[in-house]
């Protein structure tokens, strides 16, 4: 079997939408594994239905863009290629722009106060990223984020 039927035999084609029934990433988005490397769903059924002279693979500046807005979908017709703002505008056109911030987020681990914690006995030394990473039950990249501002940047 091949890539492409491979890629097919996990395809629910019975609605508008044709759905990925494999592995979903964290962010909601399908996912493959295609020559040792995990892929996105639903760009792989982009590139399968709409041969390409650039590799997608290594251009992740190039986004595939839902006109349907489901995350699940693979179906060629509702892909489009885009660049990342004009993947950020079409996000914001269809309200989904203003995520909640911090402890709001439905993905978040921390409270505020847990932020600022961890900021200040970091500032304060004797303590490495990973112990602060067991202490609140986090990863240890999550925590260097925290304090470089990449992540709780409002705080």
């Amino acid at each position: 079997m091949d890539d492409a039927e491979r890629f097919m035999a996990k395809v629910n084609k019975s609605g508008d939408c044709w759905e990925w029934t494999g592995y979903f990433d964290t962010s909601g988005y399908g996912q493959i594994s295609m020559s040792g490397r995990a892929l996105l769903a639903h760009r792989i059924s982009y590139v399968i239905h709409h041969p390409l002279t650039i590799d997608l693979r290594e251009h992740r500046e190039i986004c595939v863009c839902h006109t349907c807005d489901n995350r699940k979908c693979v179906n060629p017709s509702h892909l489009f290629l885009g660049s990342v703002a004009d993947n950020n505008r079409d996000r914001e056109a269809k309200g989904r722009g203003n995520q909640p911030k911090g402890e709001k987020h439905r993905d978040a681990k921390l409270t505020e106060q847990q932020v600022r914690e961890i900021r200040i006995k970091y500032a304060n030394g004797g303590i490495s990223l990973r112990q602060l990473a067991l202490e609140y039950g986090i990863n240890f990249g999550t925590v260097g984020k925290i304090i470089s501002r990449k992540l709780w940047k409002h705080i």
